[in-house]
């Protein structure tokens, strides 16, 4: 790529043209994982579009005309982050050492920028999770600080036998009991059921306990899922009556463990075991290499019905994958 003048492209409206132009093969970084991805951005969008709680602030920096890294940036006034969630910087893939290092300043400096604009302090920025990425690197020589995330993943291109091996023995006759009592239904591209599907929410909301997310949100979800880009599985006991929810979410041969919600008052038994398992093999069969559980908490870490959800997350995989987590401090002066 030939040298030209880096610029910063801050117009939301020209960032997201450029967006919708971009070369997917080129910023591998962009959408390689549902969390930090292209879903994740339409998710939490969709969030702040209803809360207001982050000023959007995406950005692009060019090399001439040409778009060489892209970052989904919002302000809270504390934080800079990607709507809560630790930014992503996709720098293009065949820019050499020297024109990435300039990129990446032009990258830090809007980052500074954006914290004298709005009051921020530090910016939270994602790295790699298979190693150091070119992201990581530019954090170091910024003088970031790190941190891991461990989250609980699976290997289910495999099969089934595979994925069952590495189960926590005491799961297995769970997962036995629960294929016995749910009758499964799955929402996907080739059976894009919006009946079936509005069902979730309603019952997210009744067995969560929360209040229920905008229609929005959900739409993020429908979309997704029948356009062939992850499932709901949906488990009926024999009198009609649904006890449990799945949502899985694929990026590439990633599927990320989206949302679940299991109606623990019907049985003394626990109801999540099968219909996790059985999302993990179905997403084995479509493809998928890698199922992402989500992340896991150590004790003292977190709260403890965090920790108590990453124990059960574990029992399903004897692997883990750390990835690193930046803050950088930002410079306001």
């Amino acid at each position: 790529m030939n040298m030209a003048e880096i610029s910063t492209v801050t117009d939301l409206d020209h960032v997201a043209t450029l967006c919708d132009a971009m070369d997917a093969d080129m910023f591998p970084n962009w959408n390689s994982h549902p969390q930090y991805g292209n879903f994740s951005r339409a998710l939490y969008g969709a969030i702040n579009a209803e809360s207001g709680a982050y000023q959007p602030a995406d950005f692009v920096i060019c090399d001439g005309d040409a778009a060489v890294l892209f970052a989904t940036a919002s302000s809270d006034g504390k934080t800079v982050s990607a709507l809560g969630l630790p930014l992503v910087l996709a720098p293009h893939r065949e820019l050499g050492k020297k024109r990435l290092k300039k990129v990446f300043a032009a990258a830090f400096g809007k980052l500074n920028d954006l914290g004298r604009e709005t009051g921020a302090k530090s910016a939270l920025i994602c790295g790699g999770a298979d190693g150091l990425t070119i992201a990581d690197h530019a954090c170091i020589d910024q003088l970031a600080t790190p941190h891991c995330q461990i989250n609980a993943v699976a290997t289910v291109s495999d099969g089934p036998q595979t994925i069952h091996k590495n189960l926590r023995s005491s799961y297995r006759s769970l997962i036995n009991w629960g294929r016995e009592q749910l009758t499964m239904t799955h929402i996907n591209a080739t059976n894009p059921d919006r009946q079936a599907f509005d069902s979730y929410p309603a019952f997210h909301a009744e067995i969560a306990g929360g209040s229920k997310r905008p229609e929005a949100y959900w739409e993020v979800f429908w979309n997704e899922i029948t356009s062939g880009q992850g499932e709901l599985s949906l488990g009926y006991l024999a009198d009609g009556s649904l006890a449990s929810g799945t949502i899985v979410i694929d990026t590439g041969d990633t599927a990320y463990y989206t949302s679940g919600v299991y109606d623990r008052s019907k049985f003394e038994k626990p109801l999540g075991h099968f219909p996790l398992f059985d999302a993990m093999v179905r997403a084995g069969e479509r493809g998928i290499r890698d199922f992402d559980i989500g992340e896991i908490f150590p004790a003292g870490s977190a709260s403890e019905k965090e920790v108590q959800i990453g124990f059960f997350k574990k029992g399903f995989t004897t692997e883990f994958k750390l990835r690193t987590i930046w803050t950088y401090n930002l410079n306001s002066e």
